[in-house]
């Protein structure tokens, strides 16, 4: 789907919670020192070695009964990498919307490999994402075409919050599935404000050298 055609199909109010309109700023890191990270391997890297050590502590936390163990997971650049379609772009932050709405966001192996376990372990897996409830059939379905199988568990913000940090949003998105009688294990996303608000056993921060989202 062309880029306009889609802006047109899912409304103004759909692109408002993509990272570009989070009021999400870029790094200081200029487009060549984001491509040469990227092409050196240590991006990737990176990324391996944050989804190796939230797998090891899961593992650990489930020598012990834990009652409807969870985990927590974001989308972009967390789940699902926009850097091809940044890259095209010189790493404007519309290449967000570009991936998001035209389903273009492509699995860290990492991460689908974690969900993948969490998922054999019995562990319930939760997706919080900013991007709003008129695109989460969107979200779902490149999920599901990047090979997190199954029946997903997607929480999107809602068009009525305005907050200009996504904080609140997921925080109380955390909060309400420890209501439901989950222990969520390990919350893993590559923003602090997908963190912040503790909900969670322990958190885990991926690096993200592109744009930061509060």
């Amino acid at each position: 789907m062309h880029l306009r055609r889609g802006l047109a199909l899912v409304g103004s109010a759909c692109v408002l919670a993509v990272p570009a309109a989070h009021a999400a700023t870029r790094t200081s890191q200029t487009p060549a020192q984001i491509r040469a990270f990227k092409n050196s391997g240590r991006y990737d890297a990176a990324i391996k070695r944050t989804y190796a050590a939230a797998t090891r502590y899961l593992k650990s936390q489930l020598r012990d009964r834990v009652r409807k163990p969870a985990v927590v997971l974001d989308i972009d650049e967390t789940t699902l990498s926009n850097y091809g379609c940044l890259d095209s772009v010189d790493f404007n932050l519309s290449g967000v919307v570009d991936c998001a709405i035209n389903r273009k966001g492509v699995a860290f192996p990492a991460a689908r490999a974690f969900y993948r376990y969490a998922r054999s372990r019995h562990v319930t897996v939760f997706f919080i994402t900013g991007s709003p409830e008129g695109v989460c059939t969107i979200r779902a379905q490149n999920l599901k075409m990047q090979g997190y199988g199954g029946r997903l568990a997607l929480t999107c913000r809602p068009a009525s919050d305005h907050n200009s940090s996504v904080i609140p949003f997921k925080s109380h998105a955390r909060k309400a599935i420890q209501r439901r009688g989950y222990t969520i294990l390990a919350n893993i996303g590559d923003q602090r404000s997908d963190l912040a608000g503790g909900a969670a056993r322990k958190a885990f921060k991926l690096v993200n050298p592109i744009y930061i989202i509060p």
